[in-house]
């Protein structure tokens, strides 16, 4: 072939629409190479898909009910930070407590939010059950986010293959019911209460001359409102959120137990993730955490203004109930292991 030499004219055009052609390239190669950053995959550009199960609800956040406000909060956090590189699943009324933590160990759900029946799963967490223990709020985040819940972390990884990824907030507990104001622990003698599916817990009112009566929450309403129960207790929230007011006179703020809700993961998904999705799970799982409790905070402010209006408030003798409950300690020491006990002792002082 012959070569045609190109008019003199004509190069300097020629040159310039090189340079163009080589820039656009350019921008379009930096476009590709930055999609899985832009759109939050990781860095081999796989889409995170995720599901969480809550035992009630909505995807709404109502302000209301803080275990399911954690996990929306919790999955709206990873959709804003990672954008089209998060597809997550939220199922909601799958059963009760003990359907959500059997979802989560067998791997159906990766991810789902356990109260206090996650003792069912690790007896270290009857803990939890020791009344008096966490008097306060301050108490019991300064346990939960120091040395005491990093062993509870690696314990129920180790028991139950569930990774707790951050602990929010059920509540400080206190006692209502339709029979009499609980001044003193001789008050619930007779007395049908409800309690969590824990054998603490039962074991605490069955100390104290009460009828412990376990119950799914999604029960204790109707059985309240139909006489089958004479109470039950709950934090605020709880009473608030279920609608307990409604179907009880007096409400004793007895603040016998703190109870944390724990955000967990299946561990064996939790090692499948890429490092860069760790940790936005990390992030929003932390997030989310933090809401809760100030979501608790929040209710101990405000409800007791609404609760005046429905039920007869009352102050209960906490030294009295903290006295009759040494058995449980003793009981509670004796399952967790008195070393640990002290080592929760030991960081609350």
């Amino acid at each position: 072939m012959n070569n045609v030499p190109v008019p003199q004219q004509r190069r300097p055009l020629l040159a310039l629409l090189s340079i163009l052609l080589l820039v656009l390239a350019a921008c379009g190669g930096g476009e590709g190479d930055d999609t899985g950053a832009d759109d939050g995959a990781d860095a081999s550009g796989e889409v995170l898909e995720l599901s969480f199960s809550v035992e009630r609800g909505s995807e709404e956040v109502t302000g209301v009910d803080a275990v399911p406000d954690m996990m929306n909060i919790f999955a709206n956090n990873l959709e804003e930070d990672l954008g089209d590189g998060v597809q997550i699943d939220r199922f909601f009324d799958r059963g009760d407590e003990f359907a959500q933590m059997e979802l989560i160990r067998v791997g159906e759900v990766d991810v789902v939010p356990i109260g206090s029946d996650i003792v069912q799963l690790d007896e270290k967490f009857q803990i939890f059950d020791m009344p008096f223990l966490l008097p306060d709020r301050a108490t019991a985040v300064a346990a939960l986010d120091g040395a005491v819940g990093e062993q509870l972390k690696a314990s129920l990884v180790e028991t139950a293959g569930v990774r707790p990824l951050a602990f929010g907030e059920i509540g400080i507990r206190h006692i209502t019911n339709n029979v009499r104001p609980i001044e003193q622990p001789e008050d619930l003698r007779g007395l049908t209460i409800r309690t969590p599916d824990s054998e603490t817990r039962v074991l605490y009112f069955e100390t104290l001359g009460a009828a412990p009566t376990p119950m799914s929450l999604d029960e204790v309403y109707l059985a309240l409102d139909q006489g089958v129960l004479d109470g039950q207790e709950n934090p605020l929230g709880n009473i608030n959120g279920q609608s307990f007011y409604e179907v009880q006179d007096y409400l004793s703020l007895t603040g016998h137990v703190y109870t944390p809700v724990v955000l967990s993961i299946n561990e064996e998904r939790w090692q499948s993730l890429s490092a860069e999705h760790q940790e936005a799970l990390q992030r929003a799982a932390d997030a989310a955490a933090e809401e809760s409790r100030a979501h608790g905070e929040r209710n101990d402010e405000e409800l007791l203004d609404v609760f005046q209006d429905h039920m007869e408030i009352n102050e209960a003798d906490t030294d009295a109930f903290r006295e009759a409950a040494e058995p449980v300690w003793e009981e509670i020491a004796s399952r967790v292991g008195e070393e640990f006990v002290q080592e929760v002792l030991d960081s609350i002082e």
